[in-house]
């Protein structure tokens, strides 16, 4: 899809599938909301604030189940790890803290084994430096303990996005520094350093593999990079070198997709490293100043034909999607190797607006398939976006001074 295509594909009609409908408002934060992060296995919700705490929450119902301060500073992004075991921050405090995600209670506090973190960090108690305004403190809220087990410092500048690796052993960060540091969390140290960009590196990502790691700035490039040496192995750009404010890999890790401060979205063949999907909505979507988030539910991929290769080039009119949701309904039912989470028969774009609107796009249709608004949705531009495994469970925040929190459920 190209942005010469005619209004009415860039900006079909809307449909009425799927069916979220707003929930849940959830109050903790005193500032607006940066980032959500549902755990891997769903079963918690984990919120950063403006105003440097985190807070966790029970997705279904909706319940606040401990908050502590990470941070004297604000709070710009969350990644949990994929055991489960830990999230990691990154503040305007030029800091990024590790913290276990399900600390004991009521218990004296143990170090993971996992991590073989010393009783004390290598250098800390040498360390002279004042920095009591960047050390995050570790009160108890719910009779829960959170120290932190983790503290890098090397970033001069705030920390804009975190990103744990798929093995959980490393640990990437990004910031206004325009560079990216790739730390060690097990030896509690830096690995590399890359001065990837011009201008602030606004979102770092690994791949699913663990072997490649993207970074996209407000220089208007994502570059990719192996994991492993740090040499950058692409660099790919948009027509109008607009500052990408998101940038990610699908699952598993043949595409990536990016939304940029001109009110597009587009997916890219990460091999060609051509766009092969635009979305825009004029008039409903729009991104110009914020960094609003994007997500994709189900990656393009995996409705790929079996005949195809995505290693190969292809335009938008080569790419197949799948085209029966009928047909991979009975697949999920014959085979038990396909995900029990398939209900998500279509794979979604869903983006956050600058005017507090949720966008939901079909990525197969091109068409709208949901705009989540309303008089008790969100009024200003929303800044965090989370979706659960199975795709039931949408969380949303925004810039309002009331710092709620939006959950959105689908039935279907």
């Amino acid at each position: 899809m190209t942005d010469s295509e005619t209004h009415d594909e860039l900006f079909p009609s809307v449909t009425s599938d799927p069916a979220y409908q707003l929930c849940h408002t959830l109050t903790a934060h005193t500032r607006s909301i940066t980032a959500l992060k549902f755990s891997p296995d769903d079963s918690l919700l984990v919120s950063a604030g403006a105003d440097g705490w985190l807070h966790f929450w029970e997705p279904m119902t909706g319940e606040h189940l401990r908050g502590f301060l990470a941070h004297k500073a604000g709070v710009n992004d969350i990644s949990i790890s994929l055991d489960s075991l830990y999230v990691a921050t990154a503040s305007d405090d030029s800091t990024s803290v590790v913290y276990l995600l399900n600390p004991p209670q009521g218990v004296a506090y143990q170090p993971p084994t996992l991590l073989q973190v010393p009783a004390t960090y290598p250098g800390e108690q040498q360390e002279s430096k004042p920095q009591a305004a960047t050390e995050p403190a570790s009160p108890s809220t719910h009779g829960f303990s959170h120290p932190a087990i983790r503290r890098f410092v090397g970033h001069t500048a705030p920390i804009l996005s975190v990103a744990f690796s798929p093995k959980s052993n490393l640990l990437a960060t990004s910031s206004f520094d325009e560079s990216a540091i790739i730390w060690d969390v097990r030896r509690n140290s830096e690995l590399w350093r890359i001065p990837a960009h011009a201008d602030a590196i606004w979102c770092v990502a690994w791949d699913t593999d663990g072997e490649m790691i993207l970074t996209a700035s407000a220089d208007g490039l994502i570059r990719l990079w192996d994991a492993n040496s740090g040499q950058c192995l692409k660099t790919i750009d948009n027509d109008s070198n607009s500052p990408v404010s998101h940038a990610a890999f699908t699952r598993p890790s043949s595409f990536l997709y990016s939304s940029t401060l001109s009110s597009k979205l587009r997916i890219y063949n990460i091999h060609s490293g051509k766009a092969i999907r635009t979305f825009r909505a004029p008039g409903m979507f729009s991104s110009e100043r914020w960094a609003c988030p994007v997500i994709i539910v189900e990656a393009p991929s995996s409705f790929m034909e079996s005949n195809e290769s995505p290693h190969q080039q292809h335009s938008s009119e080569e790419i197949y999607l799948e085209k029966d949701n009928k047909e991979k309904e009975s697949k999920t039912k014959s085979n038990p190797a396909y995900p029990k989470r398939s209900f998500v028969r279509e794979a979604r774009i869903i983006a956050g607006s600058e005017n507090g609107k949720i966008m939901i796009w079909n990525i197969q249709s091109k068409q709208v398939t949901q705009i989540l608004e309303g008089k008790d949705s969100h009024t200003t531009p929303v800044t965090a976006l989370a979706v659960s495994s199975d795709a039931r469970i949408v969380a949303s925040g925004s810039l309002e001074m009331s710092a709620v929190i939006k959950i959105w459920k689908s039935g279907s």
